[in-house]
């Protein structure tokens, strides 16, 4: 039977200074397609290691936008799949404008020369405008611009299958509060959605006292906080029941079903 529902478990949840002893943002997703990651920290592979997530089977790698605790473990994912995989089949990178420029560089910079000359498998870069929708590795990414530092060209993201067997997911990226996240957020199966403050600190990033004050525009069917400090963890936790929302730590797995699909397994 046609798997119906996505499994995303979560290899980085913290925000850029691994608050609390978490990871870098990361999330890995197996849907109906396949499997991807969603933005790829510098700590993802040791997660990932610590949680027997195997990274090979990915197929696509989806960056919301180009800073550093977002993508930095690309070049540790390259030279994995190089040397230890020894991977013989094709890997999308896909991002906003300026995503193979930005990660080729930054391979070279940490391993000059070896990516560019070792590299055993097609490496593909597909970039999307800042608003806009394409197909990418069987799915349709449809993006909005964020609110965050223009010149990572951030993104707020959906992703959903072309089949359309199985759930649309939204991805908020770094953001303060902005029209585009209710765009991102109407009518998706789930929404994972940065949550870097407790209350209101700066226009780049969002609050937990902004989410709540404006929980009523995002029309989600699941609403799944991450990008945590320590203090929005905390607060996050206690107005889960309050908010309709749910906290993603290091290891814990979701399990999300289409909209007509029965929410079970």
């Amino acid at each position: 039977m046609t798997q119906r529902h996505a499994t995303i478990t979560t290899l980085g949840s913290s925000d850029a200074f691994n608050s609390g002893g978490r990871g870098n943002s990361c999330f890995y997703v197996l849907d109906a397609v396949g499997s991807y990651a969603l933005d790829f920290g510098p700590t993802a592979p040791l997660i990932a290691r610590r949680l027997g997530v195997e990274l090979n089977l990915i197929d696509v790698v989806y960056l919301t936008h180009l800073h550093g605790d977002h993508l930095g473990g690309l070049p540790s994912l390259l030279i994995d799949m190089i040397f230890e995989s020894k991977r013989d089949r094709p890997l999308t990178i896909a991002g906003p404008e300026g995503t193979e420029r930005v990660v080729m560089a930054l391979c070279e910079l940490l391993y000059p020369g070896t990516i560019s000359t070792h590299i055993c498998f097609e490496l593909t870069f597909v970039e999307w405008p800042r608003r806009g929708s394409l197909e990418v590795c069987g799915r349709r990414v449809t993006s909005w611009p964020a609110q965050h530092d223009q010149l990572v060209m951030p993104t707020s993201i959906r992703i959903e299958p072309l089949s359309g067997l199985g759930p649309c997911l939204a991805f908020s990226g770094d953001t303060g509060w902005c029209e585009s996240l209710v765009e991102v957020a109407r009518g998706v199966d789930a929404l994972i959605c940065e949550c870097s403050f407790a209350q209101h600190l700066f226009d780049g990033h969002l609050s937990l006292e902004e989410i709540k004050n404006h929980r009523q525009e995002l029309e989600v069917n699941r609403l799944i906080l991450t990008h945590f400090s320590e203090a929005s963890r905390e607060a996050a936790l206690e107005s889960l029941d309050a908010l309709q929302l749910e906290v993603a730590d290091d290891g814990v797995t979701f399990k999300v079903s289409s909209r007509d699909a029965p929410n079970t397994l």
